[in-house]
Order: structure tokens, then C-alpha cells, then sequence
């Protein structure tokens, strides 16, 4: 494996232990409930999914669950609650949040299928997104390799919440002007 490589994993194993250094701009996943599976997404710090007429104007305790789990790399926007749906803290409010509690503690409930995010990293910011199980970022290392620390730091702190595919480490093929020796 080219030393280069080597050096980018070791980084992303430092930058896996601090979420903090993300924040997530736009998120699409799907969530496993109890009885149904619910399409939830953010975008620009506000929540929104896919509840049932009569919930839509109270609190999802799978909003509430991804908040808990992403806690550090959302935007401070994206962690408040909405408190402005005039809901009184009643019975239902609470069974809902000792549901999200109990979700929280289950991320394999959650299969995100989109995010765009910007991680900061050592050097600079940079920005980084999955669609159709396919990372990216804009660092000068990805583009040369197709993968980087961002992507893997990544990949490790959502591993449980991604597909398969999107948790796999690519490995690029040696490049022709360079040989690899096994």
C-alpha cells in the first residue's frame, strides 16, 4: 500500500474520534421504527419527515433519536428542538421522548442514504457528501486517489448507519506511473 495511503488512514483514525470537526448540512435517511419505516431528512438546520397527519405538528421521536445520535456533528440549528409547536408537555410528549431515548441508543435503526457535510480538518475545511452509496470530497487527495481521511473518519463514525457499499474502504488501483509491490 503507498505510504501516502498509510498516512491518510492513521489521520482518519485520529479525525474518527472527533465528530465534533463535522457539521452536517443536508441528510437524507430512512428510519426503522416500531411499526414503520420513516423517511427523514435535513436540510439547512431544519427537520422534516414523513409522520402521520395528526403528528406532524408535535415532536418525532426519530427526529429527536438522529439528534442524540449526531449530536456533535450537527449545526446548532439542526440540534434545537422545534419549540414552536405550541404543544404542551403532556403524557403523549413524554412517551415520545423516552421513545427517542430508546431509538437513540439503536443507529442501526438508520440507513442514511444522502449527506453533505463540511469537515474540518487539520489544514482546512472541506466538503463532503454520499449519494448513491458514493463518497466525495474536495481535497486535493481524493481526486487523486478516490478516496481521503475525511471519507474514512467518516465511514467509522456512521458505520452503522450506512449501507454496506458506502461503509466499504475503496482501495485505489495503483496508478500507471507507479509500481506496487506485494
Amino acid at each position: 500500500m503507498h505510504s501516502d495511503l498509510i498516512g491518510k488512514i492513521e489521520k482518519a483514525r485520529v479525525y474518527a474520534q472527533q465528530p465534533e470537526r463535522v457539521d452536517i448540512l443536508d441528510l437524507t435517511a430512512t428510519f426503522v421504527g416500531g411499526n414503520h419505516t420513516h423517511l427523514i431528512e435535513l436540510h439547512n438546520g431544519v427537520w422534516s419527515h414523513d409522520a402521520d397527519a395528526e403528528h406532524v405538528h408535535q415532536a418525532s421521536p426519530h427526529v429527536m433519536a438522529l439528534q442524540r445520535i449526531l449530536d456533535q456533528m450537527l449545526t446548532p440549528e439542526a440540534r434545537q428542538l422545534d419549540e414552536d409547536t405550541g404543544v404542551p408537555m403532556y403524557s403523549d410528549m413524554i412517551s415520545k421522548i423516552e421513545k427517542a431515548r430508546m431509538y437513540a441508543r439503536e443507529p442501526e435503526r438508520v440507513r442514511i442514504s444522502a449527506l453533505r457535510a463540511l469537515f474540518h480538518g487539520s489544514n482546512s475545511t472541506h466538503e463532503i457528501s454520499l449519494r448513491d452509496d458514493r463518497w466525495t470530497c474536495d481535497c486535493e487527495f481524493f481526486a487523486n486517489w478516490g478516496t481521503c481521511q475525511h471519507v474514512m473518519a467518516m465511514q467509522k463514525m456512521l458505520a452503522p448507519m450506512l449501507s454496506e457499499t458506502a461503509r466499504e474502504l475503496t482501495v485505489p488501483a495503483a496508478r500507471q506511473d507507479e509500481t506496487v509491490s506485494v
